[in-house]
């Protein structure tokens, strides 16, 4: 039978590359479809990678797949099937969601104070200018949430904005926070959104860590989770950390780190 795979890479022919390594196979061998043939934005921001698609014939399996193994942790953008597994009664009842703020870290002294005006308004003209530079026509909407700044952006194209698995928007979020407060001594983070996508994500990692330690407790084993970001994996932790009978950990570097998740 047929199967496909994606691949994502930096370009289209290091994206064949690693599609080569990975399945062990000459690059005449391999049937591939390009998706996407990615984009190095601007400045790095609005990049994205290039997608093709690849499809192998691989024999089918001599016995079948138990459903245990198809219970794994789903892309964010994927729905995983109802499970015939009874619920462990660990796990009846699931935290409220965390809110936005949440995912960026503890209140700290300085984020309690009423951010400047100023600041409000020097952040909303520097995001106004890469966006511009970027090309993207938006509606930008900056003011203090307490614990953050907030800046909720309405683009005509939400998703570009947004960028592939929220890479352009944390890139982007990244760049405004070390600008703003680059001659300040006054800090308060910045949190840009677009159209409630942090809330979203928010949700989404939660149910991957539902999952993920259900499957960590039925299985009596160390389930890793997909690489994050360090606020990602703060809401696994926090989502977890009323759980009983699983322990989170962090491991890993760089863009490699992921949250771990053990039975106790």
């Amino acid at each position: 039978m047929t199967d496909t795979r994606e691949f994502y890479a930096a370009s289209v022919s290091e994206a064949v590359g690693k599609a080569v390594r990975e399945l062990g196979l000459a690059a005449d061998e391999i049937s591939y479809n390009v998706l996407d043939e990615g984009n190095s934005g601007f400045l790095g921001i609005g990049a994205r990678d290039a997608r093709i698609l690849v499809e192998t014939t691989v024999a089918a399996p001599e016995v079948p797949v138990e459903e245990g193994e198809l219970l794994g942790v789903a892309p964010d953008n994927e729905v995983v099937a109802d499970e015939q597994v009874t619920e462990p009664a660990e796990f009846a009842s699931r935290p409220e969601p965390s809110t936005r703020g949440e995912v960026d870290g503890e209140s700290t002294e300085s984020e309690q104070a009423e951010a400047p005006q100023e600041l409000l308004h020097d952040v909303r003209e520097l995001v106004t200018s890469v966006l511009e530079a970027m090309n993207l026509d938006a509606r930008v909407e900056v003011y203090d949430a307490g614990r953050f700044i907030a800046v909720d952006v309405s683009p005509e194209d939400p998703a570009l904005f947004i960028g592939q698995k929220g890479e352009t928007i944390d890139a982007l979020q990244y760049l405004v926070n070390v600008a703003a407060f680059k001659e300040r001594r006054f800090y308060k983070r910045v949190v840009l959104d677009a159209e409630g996508y942090r809330q979203r994500r928010v949700e989404a990692i939660q149910g991957m860590a539902h999952r993920t330690a259900r499957k960590a407790v039925r299985e009596g084993r160390t389930v890793e989770m997909p690489p994050m970001n360090a606020s990602e994996r703060r809401v696994v932790h926090l989502f977890l950390s009323d759980y009983p009978n699983v322990t989170t950990e962090s491991d890993g570097t760089g863009n490699g780190r992921r949250v771990m998740v053990s039975p106790c």
